[in-house]
């Protein structure tokens, strides 16, 4: 059997997760407004709740390819997954843990830091060249299959969005260049 390794609460990143040297790992909500004590067996919910959003992205875009439908149908088929699923880990997950009483969340660094700290090189210019491409490709595709009105608008919209976080992952590599991180 492979050795797996255990990953501990104190392992977690992110932009909701603080480590707080007297009540651990809190995770703070943003819609609620409170930190939630996570330990290191609501690590694994925790992990499968930070993958909802592009598990639900991909089942839409499955929904999408298998089906044909197009743009409108398939945002509002990621809405609904994404909405469902919120809402079990906020009914499931959520309402078990433990609240840190009194906590305010501290000021974290800017996602421009936070990209250049946590991944390599490599990965950064990876995925500069997956946006690049999807930002390129989103719109050529709505172009060559005669998409016509929203469907065609929101193209330019995801293919927009994406070559912005582009653009932030550009910033964040020459970030990472010239202070060494």
């Amino acid at each position: 059997m492979a050795n797996r390794r255990i990953i501990k609460a104190s392992d977690l990143s992110g932009f909701s997760i603080f480590q707080d040297p007297k009540r651990g790992t809190v995770f703070y909500d943003i819609v609620s407004r409170k930190g939630y004590i996570l330990t290191t067996s609501d690590v694994r919910m925790y992990t499968l709740y930070t993958s909802m959003l592009p598990l639900s992205i991909i089942c839409a875009c499955l929904a999408m390819s298998m089906f044909n439908l197009g743009y409108v149908s398939t945002i509002l088929i990621f809405a609904a997954i994404y909405l469902l699923a919120f809402m079990a880990f906020r009914f499931t997950f959520f309402w078990k843990l433990p609240e840190a009483e009194r906590w305010k969340p501290v000021k974290k660094e800017s996602v421009f830091l936070y990209l250049a700290r946590g991944y390599s090189k490599n990965r950064l210019i990876i995925l500069i060249f997956l946006l690049l491409a999807i930002s390129i490709l989103m719109p050529l595709y709505a172009i060559i299959e005669n998409r016509t009105g929203i469907d065609l608008y929101g193209s330019y919209i995801l293919g927009a969005g994406t070559f912005i976080g582009m653009i932030i992952v550009i910033i964040s590599l020459i970030l990472k260049i010239k202070n060494n991180y």
